[in-house]
């Protein structure tokens, strides 16, 4: 509102100093042949002069007051959209570390996520986002569950969208006047991509096994093994290479069995010490 009615001023300044300089221009010489005293003369062209310079100066002023204004709103604006789109990427590195998604923890705040970005986002940054909040609500659609496990197709896809949408917020915040060519931004993507995918197996634990247990899922059996070192590893069925992510399978297992532990508990705790106490329950059932 402020700064509203700083440009408005600024506006009706500008017409008034227009308005003088013109009327000057046009009137100067026929009013100071009117008047015959040089004295008089003088002053008329002195009031002139100043009402001149009084109204430049408030144009000025009110000028001053605007970029200041304007600064003052662009510098919060700015730290706002830097607020929001972290917020993203620490969500979509939530999403994409635990390989899940849930109705509770994530979808809930999607919407309001999207509000926020239709209030202070560009055109581009919200085309960007709504490709990956669509994305996203597509696993869903496949499989409406509360707590949904991620594809390493849908995870590809929301690693490659979520660069793109990174890439709008790079032109939003000002860091470059244009988005990073095609070619760099695939590069990017399939970087991103291929250290994921590293990431995501679970390399071979080169020392002894020195707890056990073994369960029985609907979808199958799975041999959880605890080493030496500390680190759990999960086998379904007969299989020799370890489940890509610990954590899920662990998952699983409480939901399949009602031991009651809540989705935080899975995000604050090591795997290690939750295969370490899962082991021990199974043992415990046997």
């Amino acid at each position: 509102m402020k700064l509203n009615n700083a440009r408005k001023k600024g506006a009706q300044n500008l017409v008034a100093l227009t308005i003088i300089a013109v009327c000057v221009y046009l009137g100067f010489k026929p009013l100071t042949e009117f008047v015959d005293d040089p004295v008089s003369s003088g002053i008329v062209a002195a009031s002139l002069g100043a009402a001149f310079v009084i109204i430049i100066t408030m144009y000025l002023l009110n000028k001053q007051t605007e970029i200041e204004q304007e600064s003052k709103q662009g510098e919060k604006l700015f730290e706002e959209k830097l607020k929001i789109y972290w917020q993203i990427f620490d969500a979509t590195e939530e999403m994409l570390e635990d390989g899940r998604i849930s109705k509770e923890q994530e979808m809930k705040k999607l919407p309001f996520v999207m509000a926020r970005l239709v209030t202070i986002g560009s055109d581009d940054v919200i085309s960007a986002y709504q490709v990956v909040y669509d994305e996203i609500n597509k696993v869903f659609d496949e499989k409406p569950d509360d707590d949904v496990e991620l594809t390493d197709i849908q995870k590809q896809i929301l690693i490659t969208e979520i660069v793109k949408f990174s890439n709008a917020c790079r032109v939003d915040l000002g860091v470059s006047l244009k988005g990073l060519e095609r070619e760099v931004v695939k590069k990017t993507t399939t970087a991103i991509e291929k250290s994921n995918t590293i990431l995501g197996r679970n390399a071979p634990v080169e020392s002894d096994v020195v707890d056990k247990a073994t369960i029985k899922l609907s979808d199958g059996s799975y041999t959880l093994k605890r080493h030496k070192t500390g680190h759990v590893r999960v086998y379904k069925d007969s299989n020799s290479d370890a489940e890509s992510v610990t954590k899920n399978v662990l998952r699983k297992i409480n939901e399949e069995l009602d031991w009651g532990y809540e989705e935080t508990y899975f995000k604050t705790k090591e795997t290690r010490t939750i295969g370490k106490l899962f082991i021990e329950k199974i043992n415990e059932l046997l």
